[in-house]
């Protein structure tokens, strides 16, 4: 059964995308640090992890955006033809508001927050990105957009 495109005029302001949770471990943070160089050791060494205020190591901030954001994609994937999703287009306003440690749950959900037009053609649709972890508490939130096609005249 073919999915149903996904075009600029079809995303309405307020929806939201929930994920399913994922539980991040230790194989995230490695292979997050060997991708991208990340080996601080708030990340990579117990016995350093255990002086810092957090008492214990803790996932890359930027490991758990990453996550988040494949997390909400899949959603996207598993309902729509994506076709008409040219690229991902800006992030800004990332907090990082609680540690996630090893063995943590989260969660993602992205609520479509503003659409503009960008030519003819094309949209922007912005998101406002909020993950919590299995505590309800949130542990990061970021804005985030992404470049759409308009749908073709009928």
């Amino acid at each position: 059964m073919p999915r149903e495109p996904i075009y600029f005029e079809s995303i309405k302001v307020g929806e939201e995308i929930e994920s399913i949770p994922r539980t991040i471990v230790e194989s995230d943070i490695w292979l997050f640090a060997y991708l991208t160089a990340d080996f601080f050791p708030l990340h990579t060494d117990v016995e350093f992890a255990k002086k810092t205020p957090f008492g214990q190591r803790i996932a890359q901030g930027m490991l758990v955006l990453s996550i988040a954001l494949g997390m909400v994609d899949q959603v996207i994937l598993s309902k729509y033809d994506v076709s008409s999703v040219v690229a991902f287009y800006g992030l800004r306003d990332v907090r990082f508001l609680q540690p996630v440690f090893i063995g943590d749950t989260v969660k993602a959900v992205a609520k479509v927050v503003d659409k503009k037009e960008k030519g003819r053609d094309l949209g922007i649709v912005t998101y406002q990105l909020e993950v919590r972890n299995q505590k309800d508490e949130v542990v990061l939130t970021a804005e985030y957009s992404a470049l759409i096609r308009r749908a073709p005249p009928e």
